[in-house]
């Protein structure tokens, strides 16, 4: 079973419609083709479907790359090892 970080990239590369493998914690709004504001949409939408979670408002404002997203993340309890 994949853990929460390689489920977080898989997440961010549905969204995005990209590979996989263009995905890493370095990621951001700048590196990501496709992470525009129906991008947005659509990551916000996988983020809560894979991890069960919801954002509010500023949350998703403040979605400006991976370590930002797995921040949020860790504060509504899900853990990264």
């Amino acid at each position: 079973m994949a853990g929460n970080g390689e489920r977080l990239l898989q997440a961010v590369a549905d969204a995005l419609k990209v590979d996989v493998a263009s995905v890493d914690k370095n990621s951001s709004q700048d590196t990501l083709e496709g992470w525009d504001s129906l991008g947005m949409i659509n990551l916000v939408a996988e983020l809560e479907r894979v991890f069960e979670v919801q954002f509010d408002i500023l949350e998703i404002s403040d979605f400006r790359n991976i370590s930002i997203i797995k921040s949020i993340l860790a504060e509504k309890g899900i853990r990264f090892d």
